[in-house]
């Protein structure tokens, strides 16, 4: 089968390698399309927790081709999405309702092979049987919305909040959607390429540009602050400068993923002074049932977020491209 291989830090190439085999509890799922994610680039320079050579690709939709001797819930033909987050159920967070943080964590595209190839092998436990009502194109979604829902279930919201969000990246997007489905009055975005300001106006945002009137403008926007802030950009300069427009009691909530090396200063009197609340948001858990709900339900618009698709053969020209900022969503139609 054809797949990309990260076979070393900053190296992509796409080749012919064996086709995978199933275990007793696995299955294999013919790939059918899968969403190119920042976290990819991330394992890419070795800003990960991957190791190499490695088949990336954890957003993907497929079709079950074959079935382990244990699989009782799943049968050939079966359309699934695949949660790439496996967790082993028995550790202290798995215990605790935290499995994001299972300490013997492995991912699907991360820390085994994934969805970037023609045919990838997974857990049955893993795989979510999708209604018809959902597109491939949907379905390539469900696990980064899965994600901002997560960040949603860490956030206390409430009616007729005014949110901020710092970037109109595909997961800004979701992330403007989702705090809409959860009561938001307003929510502002900043954003400086002006083909997401305006799909993000389109969606329903205020949208204001990233220049030297950015500060006087949310401010005028927001004249006490805003209750939620978001960051979905991971640039630390952009992170720093982020509770300057957070009112008291306000919630800042990290959800862009920066550099594992970067830093940034904050003033510990000031959130002292403020009764702030930092929150992270890493990955999700157990978010994929509500993901394909708002979906199958036609909550969330998820199709005006592709700006590209590509064969599997052209994966490194992909990438590039994502990575220089001139796309939005990328995906793969690989079968």
């Amino acid at each position: 089968m054809k797949a990309v291989i990260f076979s070393k830090p900053e190296t992509v190439v796409v080749e012919h390698v064996n086709d995978p085999t199933c275990q007793a509890d696995e299955v294999i799922v013919q790939v059918k399309r899968a969403g190119i994610c920042g976290t990819d680039l991330h394992i890419l320079r070795n800003d990960y927790m991957s190791n190499f050579p490695l088949i990336p690709g954890h957003e993907f939709v497929g079709i079950v081709v074959e079935v382990g001797q244990d699989v009782c819930d799943l049968k050939g033909g079966d359309r699934v999405v695949v949660d790439p987050d496996l967790y082993c159920g028995h550790c202290f967070y798995c215990r605790n309702q935290q499995a994001n943080h299972c300490t013997n964590w492995q991912g699907i595209g991360i820390t085994r092979p994934g969805g970037f190839a023609e045919y990838v092998t997974v857990p049955q436990r893993a795989c979510y049987k999708l209604p018809d009502t959902i597109s491939d194109t949907q379905a390539a979604f469900i696990e980064p919305l899965a994600c901002v829902i997560h960040g949603l279930n860490r956030l206390h919201t409430h009616p007729a909040d005014e949110v901020l969000i710092f970037g109109a990246g595909p997961m800004g997007l979701l992330l403007l959607q989702a705090l809409q489905q959860s009561g938001a009055a307003k929510i502002v975005v900043v954003e400086k390429h002006p083909n997401r300001r305006a799909l993000a106006s389109q969606l329903g945002a205020v949208t204001v540009a990233v220049d030297e009137n950015q500060a006087a403008t949310l401010r005028e926007l927001a004249p006490n602050g805003f209750s939620i802030v978001v960051d979905a950009t991971g640039v630390p300069t952009v992170i720093e400068q982020a509770l300057n427009y957070l009112r008291p009691r306000g919630q800042y909530l990290q959800f862009g993923v920066a550099s594992s090396t970067a830093k940034i200063a904050w003033s510990p009197y000031e959130l002292f002074r403020n009764d702030w609340t930092i929150l992270g948001s890493y990955s999700q858990c157990y978010t994929f049932l509500p993901a394909i709900s708002w979906l199958a339900n036609g909550k969330i618009d998820v199709t005006s977020l592709v700006s590209h698709t590509f064969a599997l053969t052209d994966f490194p020209d992909a990438l590039e491209r994502f990575a220089r900022g001139e796309t939005l969503k990328v995906h793969l139609q690989i079968s």
